[in-house]
């Protein structure tokens, strides 16, 4: 897990070169992101997507086994739970498209608010949506990068 302000995130290039291909992205055009964007095909691509946060108990933990997922706020704010695989039990899994839906134990929270990114990568359970006092609506950038 990666969490940290936007104009920080050429910190972390270098890991992955997927990751760069986004991170670059991100830092040169995220103002102009269309709804849907590809940057390698199937490997790395982003969406925007705008929803109302819920309650806790309407979340549920996901986690992926090939892709990290990284989640920019644009507008508003939502509290992420952050959870490694093993402290958590599997409710659905879905292999063919790298999804799994976990419940258990929040080890790590955090508030993605505007200017501030989260990157989870395979093995990072993550609780999204969550409000905060109140459902709000939120509109936040969230790419998927195929990690080799």
């Amino acid at each position: 897990m990666i969490f940290d302000k936007i104009a920080n995130i050429s910190r972390y290039c270098g890991l992955n070169p997927n990751l760069d291909l986004a991170f670059e992205y991100i830092e040169k055009h995220l103002d102009k992101m269309p709804n849907h964007i590809d940057l390698n095909g199937t490997d790395v691509y982003g969406n925007v997507f705008t929803y109302d946060t819920v309650p806790d108990e309407d979340s549920f933990f996901e986690a992926h086994a090939e892709f990290a997922d990284i989640h920019i706020m644009r507008a508003g704010i939502e509290r992420i739970a952050v959870s490694d695989i093993s402290v958590l039990e599997i409710d659905e899994a879905h292999s063919d498209c790298d999804f799994w839906a976990m419940h258990g134990p929040e080890e790590v929270s955090i508030v993605l608010s505007p200017g501030s990114f989260l990157v989870v990568l395979p093995g990072d359970a993550h609780k999204l949506k969550m409000q905060i006092e109140e459902s709000a609506a939120v509109t936040k950038s969230v790419f998927k990068v195929k990690m080799k």
